[in-house]
């Protein structure tokens, strides 16, 4: 099985999804999307089993990175056309699935959301919550955009401050607003790299590992479920 993972920053990969997919024997191609002069592998959606569209730093909302967008739009809309392709985003990956699907992408009226928070299960019938038994999960933020959950998709996840945050359709294309699959590793480098983004929202990343450790055992069950679903 083959798995192609689209990453818009470097630092912003698959962290605990990866671990999963070698578990289950899946090989990994990347595709940075952050290098000029890449482009995607053609009919990357016929080519692999799965495809991970992951976070960074731009805007689906800026008119400017529309042609930048162009080849992932593409993308989401020929998993969307095969019924047995299967395909997650997270965050910006999220925004990227959610504009194909209509829903436009907005800066949020409550200003950023950032740290750790957490969502209430929206509906616990998901593939995606099995063996998952509390009404709420532990998740990180990092972000400002949002959106409406798309026409036709269920809403599973909702934090207080912005309700768009995992949906799902067909139990085979889902979007992911909040981070649930950082490691320590990648906590550590970004609270480095987005420290302006961080010190905007005045929260205090001191305690994060430690959140990190109860988010980690959920988000297992949850990307596992995902990935052994079968369509």
């Amino acid at each position: 099985m083959r798995c192609l993972v689209v990453r818009f920053i470097d630092c912003e990969g698959p962290g605990i999804i990866a671990d999963i997919l070698k578990e289950k024997g899946y090989r990994i191609t990347y595709h940075n999307a952050y290098q000029k002069g890449l482009h995607l592998i053609p009919y990357s959606h016929l080519s692999f089993d799965l495809i991970l569209l992951m976070g960074g730093p731009q805007s689906v909302s800026d008119p400017n990175l529309f042609h930048f967008f162009e080849p992932y739009f593409n993308l989401v809309e020929g998993v969307l056309s095969v019924k047995k392709a299967k395909l997650i985003g997270v965050c910006l990956g999220s925004q990227i699935i959610a504009e194909v699907m209509g829903s436009k992408i907005r800066k949020g009226g409550k200003g950023p959301e950032v740290g750790f928070a957490d969502c209430k299960i929206l509906d616990k019938s998901s593939v995606a919550f099995q063996g998952i038994n509390s009404e709420t999960l532990s998740a990180f933020h990092l972000h400002e955009d949002t959106f409406d959950i798309p026409y036709g998709t269920k809403h599973l996840l909702s934090s207080e401050k912005y309700p768009s945050q995992m949906y799902s359709f067909e139990d085979r294309v889902s979007g992911i607003q909040a981070h649930l699959e950082p490691n320590s590793d990648m906590l550590n480098v970004w609270k480095n790299v987005h420290k302006d983004f961080i010190h905007s929202a005045k929260v205090d990343p001191s305690d994060w590992l430690d959140k990190l450790k109860t988010m980690e055992a959920t988000s297992r069950v949850i990307f596992r479920n995902m990935i052994e679903n079968e369509v």
